[in-house]
């Protein structure tokens, strides 16, 4: 079978999620309860500010066996078949997606396949499914990984009962997959489940969690297999930007120049395929707070504007919309504040979602980064005769930029504000600024 020309054939979901948003949901940690029923009673919330994904963290039972903290890792799965009791049962599951569903967004769920608890269900009734080391036990390939062990797909029985579990769940109604550690499985594995999955739903998401080079560098210095994002490109519509993330955090921290994030984002839009879509996080249940990064709220609205204004789907973790500096605990109940305590960019955030899901975002014959010598990031959308800029003032530049706009008014999309073009240069404020012709 050509794998690939299925793929290929298939229907290709990249145009239609160019320009949504993803909203991620750790169902323990969204309320003090920790169960799908509040979740569902958040989705207006979730709904008004313009997000079309909700994300869910793995919903599956944990392993009891070498569990980290008191309720353990949602990534230390015991039944790939099963609905974690702590959240609802099965029923509670399809309520909530068909809720979600009601609010015209879309479920997606996170899968873990590259590795299950020491007491999963397939220890006992598979063993033959699981990588062994050189003395023949149970293990993993990630050392500090110590509450799971990897899976071997090599063995085409674990390939068959994972492939026909991944598409259980897309019958029952979920709209995307978001694949954890997806560069260790094998791509071939991912492009079968993605044939199989869009007999049930060709209209499918799957976004990769692709991963850091260093990380890339020891796992292939370990022996073993991993595709880099380009390979991963194949299967998924979607891939996490690690692959420049760990410069990004340090242009947050101001220990990197501005100059450096521009070029390496030039750079990364230049070496995929170019309908290829990358997740524009700032923060997610692996990463630091953005507000624990940057210190100045203003600048922090200025990076938001950039990560749902820049090529890509956008993305926000729950609590990211109040500021939140806390990064909860996977392994124990560390309830997220959903709350105003004085900061609150539910409404910037809104106005973002309404200007991505404009028609030049998605069906745009033109996308620069410019590399200009200000310390801004400034971004230009081009479709015929209509173009789009955005200036995001992340470091509170003071100053001017040039810009290709023609003297005269505009109204900045996000505040309502005049902005003024002058020998086609524009003062740069503190908030940022998106503008149109």
């Amino acid at each position: 079978m050509n794998i690939k020309g299925e793929r290929t054939m298939a229907k290709d979901t990249r145009k239609e999620i160019a320009n949504q948003s993803i909203y991620q949901v750790f169902v323990r940690n969204h309320s003090e309860e920790g169960t799908f029923k509040k979740v569902q009673d958040d989705l207006p919330r979730i709904k008004a500010m313009g997000f079309d994904t909700v994300y869910l963290m793995p919903i599956n039972p944990i392993g009891v066996k070498c569990r980290k903290g008191t309720l353990g890792s949602p990534y230390a799965i015991s039944d790939y078949r099963a609905i974690n009791p702590e959240f609802g049962t099965l029923e509670d599951f399809k309520e909530l997606i068909e809720e979600t569903h009601k609010l015209d967004m879309k479920v997606m769920v996170d899968i873990v396949l590259n590795h299950t608890s020491p007491d999963n269900v397939y220890v006992d009734k598979h063993p033959e499914y699981y990588y062994r080391t050189e003395k023949g036990t149970l293990g993993n390939r990630v050392g500090d990984w110590t509450d799971i062990v990897d899976l071997d797909y090599s063995n085409q029985g674990l390939r068959e009962e994972l492939w026909d579990m991944l598409t259980y769940w897309a019958k029952l109604g979920i709209d995307g997959y978001r694949a954890d550690v997806a560069s260790i499985v094998p791509v071939d594995f991912w492009l079968e489940a993605r044939r199989r999955v869009a007999n049930i739903n060709p209209n499918f998401i799957w976004l990769a969690e692709s991963v850091h080079a260093h990380f890339i560098n020891m796992i292939r210095n370990g022996g073993w297999g991993i595709a880099n994002d380009y390979e991963i490109f194949e299967a998924f519509d979607i891939c996490y930007d690690y692959d420049v993330f760990e410069i990004t955090q340090e242009v947050f921290k101001r220990n990197y120049p501005l100059d450096a994030f521009k070029k390496t984002y030039v750079l990364q839009q230049s070496i995929y395929p170019k309908d290829a879509l990358k997740l524009r996080h700032l923060e997610n249940h692996d990463q630091p707070r953005i507000a624990n990064l940057v210190q100045n709220k203003t600048e922090v609205e200025n990076w938001i504007a950039y990560s749902f204004f820049a090529k890509g789907v956008a993305f926000v973790y729950a609590g990211q919309e109040f500021g939140a500096t806390k990064h909860p605990s996977l392994f124990d109940k560390d309830v997220i504040s959903l709350v105003d305590n004085g900061v609150n960019h539910s409404d910037l955030i809104k106005k973002l979602n309404e200007i991505k899901h404009e028609e030049i975002m998605i069906n745009h014959d033109k996308y620069i980064l410019h590399e200009n010598k200000e310390d801004i990031l400034m971004i230009e959308y081009y479709a015929g005769d209509k173009k789009m800029l955005g200036i995001f003032n992340v470091r509170g530049y003071k100053g001017k930029v040039k810009t290709d706009f023609e003297d005269g008014e505009y109204i900045n999309k996000i505040s309502g504000e005049k902005i003024r073009v002058e020998n086609n240069e524009i003062e740069v404020t503190v908030k940022p600024i998106i503008i149109e012709k």
